[in-house]
C-alpha cells in the first residue's frame, strides 16, 4: 500500500516544476519573426544579447521575398527602431571595423546562422550576402552589400547597428526591413529578456 502511495506522490511533485521550467524557457526568447504578404525577416539576437555593452550590436538576420517581383537588399534596407523610436542604420564597413574589434569573434560565435532548421529546410534557395565580411578569418573576405532577392529566396547575414540608447535587458525594439521594390517594410517585434 506504501509503494503505491509513494509514485503518485512523486509524479505530483514532479510536474508542477515543468510549467515553471517552460516559462523559465520561454522568457529566454532569442529568435523573432516578422512576416507580410511581400515578404519575411528572422532575426536572432543571441550574439546581442552578449554585446549590449559594446557600441555596436550583432544580429543574425534573415530576409525571404515573398513578392512575385525581386527585391533589392542592401545597406539601407535595414535599420533598428530603438526603444525611443530613433532610427538605426547598418554603419559602413569602415566605421565599424574602426569602432568594433570583435567582429571575428562574433563570426566564430554564430553556428548555423542561428535560424532554426525548419526555416533553412523551408528556403533552400539562399543567395550569398556578406555585409560585414571578416578579413581575418574569412575565406571569401569580399563585401557583398546588394543582393537582389527574386520570388522565393533569402539570404542570411550576420549583420551589425550602433546600439541604440536605452537599449537593456527588457526592453523592446524593432528592426525594420525595407527592400527596394517592397511597397512597405517587414517589422520584427524584439524583446531583450
Amino acid at each position: 500500500m506504501q509503494e503505491r502511495l509513494v509514485i503518485p506522490l512523486l509524479l505530483f511533485l514532479v510536474l508542477p516544476v515543468a510549467p515553471l521550467w517552460a516559462q523559465e524557457e520561454a522568457q529566454r526568447t532569442l529568435v523573432f519573426r516578422g512576416e507580410s504578404i511581400r515578404g519575411e525577416v528572422w532575426a536572432n539576437i543571441g550574439l546581442t544579447v552578449q554585446r549590449l555593452e559594446e557600441d555596436y550590436i550583432p544580429m543574425v538576420v534573415m530576409i525571404v521575398n515573398h513578392d512575385r517581383e525581386p527585391v533589392l537588399i542592401d545597406r539601407d534596407a535595414l535599420r533598428l527602431i530603438g526603444p525611443d523610436g530613433e532610427r538605426y542604420p547598418m554603419p559602413t564597413l569602415k566605421e565599424l571595423r574602426k569602432n568594433y574589434r570583435k567582429i571575428g569573434l562574433d563570426g566564430r560565435a554564430v553556428s548555423g546562422a542561428g535560424i532554426p532548421y525548419e526555416v533553412w529546410q523551408q528556403n533552400r534557395r539562399l543567395l550569398e550576402s556578406n555585409f560585414f565580411p571578416n578579413t581575418l578569418t574569412d575565406r571569401r573576405a569580399i563585401v557583398v552589400d546588394e543582393i537582389t532577392l527574386p520570388s522565393g529566396y533569402a539570404l542570411i547575414d550576420l549583420v551589425y547597428f550602433a546600439r541604440p540608447k536605452g537599449l537593456e535587458k527588457g526592453a523592446s525594439f524593432i528592426l525594420e526591413v525595407q527592400g527596394l521594390g517592397w511597397s512597405g517594410p517587414v517589422r520584427v517585434g524584439i524583446v531583450l529578456n
